[in-house]
């Protein structure tokens, strides 16, 4: 933990932040090392499905927090590299010294915003979203901008909770440490619990963009996308909707 990581009470903070991922950075990267599922399979079938990345592929994790599947994908694809890009500084801190400790120098990591990202149109091969839908503001706004940076034929995996109990459990707790802390609760950006999507939800959220094709899947505990821009980066005037294929997964 961090010494400036959810201040207890009687330590001085003059400008409480205004995001529980700030305040509480320590916490969920707890969380995403040993509470949530780990889809680095999932997510490398679903996006190089044709044997392995190409040389050179930029891989695009939007929400990063510390650096999970930037890291873990930089590490079993050498010739690729990724790029993480989240909100929180000190999480963002976190993942630089995730690569830095594993000597990753195909990996980095910026301060970003999902609703603005800075990277050009066309510019990504891959985009990874895990559980970010849950607490953005605007997620057609976020949706579209992966549609925008990505090239075309790029695609991109995102993971979404389906269990709302299990979901809200991270997020509670930082509300419930921020309590503990030298800044009163409540002047964070986050609501106070997360927002699971529904089956139908999801599905109205993915075909909001013009994909070429996009696939789902649902197990227990999530809703999955794999969305790929069309080839000609022209807007398809039907979306072609296929069956999902993870028998290899």
């Amino acid at each position: 933990m961090e010494s400036n990581d959810c201040e207890m009470p009687g330590r001085s903070v003059p400008h409480p932040p205004d995001s529980l991922f700030e305040s509480c950075s320590w916490f969920y990267a707890l969380c995403r090392e040993y509470l949530f599922r780990d889809h680095t399979q999932e997510i490398a079938h679903a996006l190089f499905p044709a044997g392995g990345p190409a040389e050179g592929t930029r891989v695009l994790e939007l929400g990063c927090g510390p650096g999970f599947y930037a890291c873990r994908l930089s590490q079993e694809y050498p010739h690729i590299h990724t790029t993480g890009v989240d909100l929180s500084r000190r999480l963002i801190e976190r993942a630089k010294s995730r690569a830095a400790s594993r000597s990753l120098a195909n990996c980095t990591f910026s301060h970003g915003d999902a609703h603005a990202l800075s990277d050009p149109s066309n510019s990504i091969d891959a985009v990874v979203v895990s559980r970010l839908f849950l607490i953005v503001a605007n997620r057609e706004a976020v949706l579209s901008e992966i549609f925008r940076v990505l090239k075309p034929a790029g695609r991109c995996f995102i993971a979404e909770p389906t269990s709302g109990f299990r979901t809200r459990i991270p997020l509670s707790c930082m509300w419930l440490l921020s309590k503990l802390s030298s800044s009163p609760a409540g002047k964070y950006r986050e609501p106070r619990q997360a927002d699971v999507m529904t089956s139908t939800d999801f599905g109205v959220l993915i075909r909001s963009q013009p994909w070429g094709s996009f696939d789902f899947r649902y197990d227990s505990w999530y809703q999955y996308a794999i969305c790929e821009k069309s080839p000609a980066a022209l807007v398809a005037p039907e979306l072609q909707e296929r069956p999902a294929d993870w028998s290899t997964v």
